[in-house]
C-alpha cells in the first residue's frame, strides 16, 4: 500500500522552541489518505496486522462502545499506512529543518482513540517521558484523523511553556486521572503562574491536520462530549538523527528493554528507530 503524503508548502513556521513551542499545520495528510488510516487502525484493534505482527502496545480485547480512551503504540510496526506515514521524509524533514536537526530518527508512534463520552488526558511533557532514555530533544508530529471541534476533546497547547523549568513531573499512569490540570497547574505555579494567566490552545484543524511541538510543551485533552463522532489522532515522536544509543545507565522498563541488542550494546537497531529525513527542502 502507497500512502504518499501531500507536498509541504513554504513557508515553513517559525522554529517550535521559539514564541509558544508549537506550530499548527493545515492539510498535511489528505481526507482520502486519512480515511485509508482510519480503516486500517479499526483493522488493528480487530487484531487484523498486515505486517505479520501487533504493535507494541495494544488494547487486545478493548471495546470501543464502552466509553474508553485506547492507547496503540508503534503501530507502524504492525500496518503498512501507519508505516508509510510515520517514516514520511515528507515529515521527517520537516521536523528536522523546524528543529534545526541535520535528521530525524522516529522514536516511537502513539495513536490515541477518544470514542463518544471518553474522559480528558491530562496535561504533560513527552520530553518527561522520553529524555529518560535518550540524551536528545524530542519533537512530536500529531496528525488528526478526524475533523478536531472543542466538543471531541481536541490536542491543546499551554502557550509558551517549552521555557519553563525542566523539572521531571508526570507519570504514564497518570494520563487518564481526573483532573487534567494538576501537573499543568503545579509547573506554572513554579513559573510564579496562575491557572488563568497560562494560555491554552485548542489544535482546531481539519482532518488530516496537524499540530507540532517541543517535546518540553505542556499539552492535553478535554473529554469527548461528541454524541456520535470519534476523536482519533496519532503522535509521531522524533529525535535527532545523531542519537544512535540509549542513554548511559537509563533504567530500561519492559517497552524499551527488547531493544536492547543481545550483546549489551545500547546502539539503537535501525529497524525499530528508523531514520526518516534530513533538513533540506523536502522531496518531490
Amino acid at each position: 500500500l502507497s500512502l504518499p503524503l501531500t507536498q509541504l508548502p513554504p513557508p515553513l513556521p517559525p522554529h517550535p522552541t521559539h514564541g509558544r513551542g508549537a506550530v499548527l499545520l493545515h492539510a498535511r495528510v489528505t481526507a482520502a489518505q486519512c480515511a485509508v488510516l482510519t480503516q486500517q487502525l479499526d483493522a488493528v484493534l480487530r487484531g487484523e496486522y498486515d505486517l505479520g505482527r501487533p504493535p507494541d502496545k495494544w488494547p487486545n480485547g478493548a471495546s470501543r462502545a464502552g466509553g474508553q480512551t485506547l492507547q496503540i503504540v508503534n503501530i507502524f510496526k504492525a500496518d503498512r499506512a501507519f508505516a508509510a506515514l510515520a517514516t514520511s521524509a515528507h515529515i521527517g524533514q520537516l521536523v528536522a529543518s523546524l528543529a534545526g536537526w541535520r535528521g530525524a530518527r522516529l522514536v516511537q508512534d502513539q495513536v490515541w482513540y477518544k470514542p463518544p463520552g471518553a474522559g480528558p488526558l491530562v496535561f504533560h511533557r513527552d520530553s518527561t517521558y522520553f529524555e529518560d532514555y535518550f540524551e536528545a530533544t524530542v519533537v512530536t508530529v500529531w496528525v488528526a484523523l478526524d475533523p478536531m471541534t472543542q466538543e471531541v476533546g481536541p490536542l491543546e497547547y499551554a502557550s509558551g511553556s517549552h521555557r519553563w523549568g525542566d523539572e521531571h513531573l508526570g507519570l504514564t499512569k497518570q494520563f487518564f486521572d481526573t483532573d487534567r490540570r494538576a501537573m499543568l497547574d503545579d509547573a506554572a505555579r513554579r513559573e510564579g503562574l496562575g491557572p488563568n494567566e497560562v494560555a491554552i490552545v485548542p489544535v482546531i484543524v481539519e482532518r488530516g491536520g496537524a499540530g507540532l511541538h517541543d517535546g518540553r510543551t505542556w499539552h492535553g485533552s478535554g473529554p469527548n462530549h461528541s454524541a456520535d463522532q470519534p476523536r482519533r489522532g496519532v503522535g509521531l515522536h522524533y529525535i535527532p538523527a545523531e542519537c544512535v544509543t540509549f542513554k548511559p545507565g537509563a533504567s530500561m522498563g519492559r517497552m524499551w528493554r527488547k531493544y536492547l541488542a543481545p550483546d549489551g550494546s545500547s546502539s539503537l537497531p535501525e529497524a525499530h528507530f528508523p531514520v526518516v529525513g534530513g533538513g533540506s527542502t523536502p522531496p518531490d
